[in-house]
């Protein structure tokens, strides 16, 4: 009986204990979901499909499942990269997004010294060219005209070329290697002797041995070889958000005329520069679509300025709160994983962060900074108090046209 009993246990299966997965394929990455990561999944606008945190998708008339890889498995592809690729999906940009922060800029870091010199900041100077008349609707802008009466911001005619070159000579004299000059015109239609005027700026911003960047609103083709012909270094034309919340932000311009415009350029051989403002209002799912609208272009943009809301009375975002900042950190640190070779450049709101969250952006990839007396219509910080914090941070002015290969590994 002893023996039948001893056989009948034998015969059934063994229990095993609960374990844990003892090895895995990338130590340092996390497989835990932050609650950036869970937040994409709320619903987000009345009008607005949310988009999914990674997990099973349909793998369409097959009628069939694919398994979209874990969290951490994208992470670790991503950063393991050696060149850029312009294929992202949502799911994937998601996930890096939504990743533990401190590892999520750990993980960038890693990134930013495959592709960059870390030691080296681009430093670019800022200049309005023409303030205040537009005819544009934008939500956050003080030189939209229909908010003139709220903001009191008077409109000015476009600067002379010697003004602007001056002010050139000056943030040259104080180490910015980029001048950028900014129009606050709808776009060019129309305006034959002032593109002719701005393309003397570009020639005599070159001629100093200076990076040339113009922002002007829509161009089209012609008037982008008129600018590409006078030496224009890059041109400026941000997406602003996700395609799903940017209707409720500006409506006298569409998501698909920016883009339209960024081809025309691209299009020109001008560099790209295409970026995004935070604190709007948006979410985490519209960072996120911000993202993936400018890692999938056809060629990433050579620089992504990141821009915190800097809220302006008189506005219709005038009141708004201020940005969290690891709002800003994440976009930084996901921005330069997913584009590895772009330069991520710190814009508006910067005067408004301490010296050691600008450092946490510059450990995150981020590698531009606008510097010098202002930036349009807001502050800026000024060039020594730059210069100081280079000093104690261990940073250097980036070169024009010269950036420095990442150090030897």
């Amino acid at each position: 009986m002893k023996s039948a009993h001893l056989l009948r246990r034998l015969a059934q299966p063994l229990s095993r204990p609960a374990q844990r997965n003892r090895l895995r394929s990338f130590t340092t990455v996390s497989s835990r979901t932050s609650a950036a990561a869970a937040a994409v999944v709320q619903p987000q606008h009345p009008h607005q499909p949310s988009f999914p945190t990674p997990g099973p998708t349909s793998a369409g008339s097959a009628g069939h499942d694919v398994p979209v890889p874990p969290a951490r498995v994208i992470l670790h592809d991503a950063v393991s990269a050696t060149q850029p690729r312009n294929n992202w999906t949502r799911d994937e940009i998601a996930a890096i997004y939504g990743h533990t922060l401190m590892d999520l800029v750990h993980q960038a870091s890693i990134v930013h010294r495959r592709f960059h010199n870390p030691a080296e900041v681009q430093l670019c100077t800022l200049m309005n060219i023409k303030t205040g008349g537009c005819t544009e609707d934008c939500s956050y802008c003080a030189q939209a005209t229909r908010y003139q009466k709220g903001t009191g911001l008077q409109a000015k005619k476009v600067e002379t070329v010697e003004s602007v070159l001056a002010a050139a000579r000056e943030a040259r004299a104080n180490g910015s290697t980029r001048f950028c000059m900014g129009a606050a015109w709808r776009d060019m239609r129309g305006r034959k002797n002032s593109l002719r005027n701005i393309a003397d700026m570009i020639r005599g911003v070159r001629a100093l041995g200076m990076e040339a960047c113009v922002t002007l609103g829509m161009i089209d083709g012609e008037q982008a070889k008129e600018l590409k012909a006078a030496g224009l270094t890059a041109y400026n034309h941000n997406v602003d958000t996700s395609r799903e919340f940017y209707p409720s932000i500006i409506s006298t311009r569409t998501y698909d005329e920016r883009l339209q415009t960024l081809s025309y350029v691209r299009d020109a051989g001008i560099n790209v520069c295409s970026g995004g403002i935070l604190g709007l209002g948006e979410t985490t799912t519209d960072r996120v679509g911000l993202l993936h609208t400018v890692s999938t272009l056809p060629t990433h943009p050579e620089s992504f300025p990141v821009n915190a809301l800097v809220p302006i009375k008189g506005t219709p975002l005038g009141d708004r709160p201020p940005l969290d900042f690891t709002n800003m950190l994440r976009t930084v640190a996901t921005a330069r994983i997913i584009m590895p070779a772009t330069i991520v450049r710190i814009a508006a709101g910067r005067k408004t962060m301490s010296e050691e969250k600008q450092a946490l952006c510059f450990m995150a990839g981020a590698n531009a900074i606008f510097t010098g007396e202002k930036m349009l219509t807001t502050e800026c910080n000024g060039w020594d108090e730059d210069k100081a914090m280079f000093d104690r941070w261990g940073l250097e002015p980036m070169r024009s046209f010269d950036k420095s290969p990442p150090p030897a590994s």
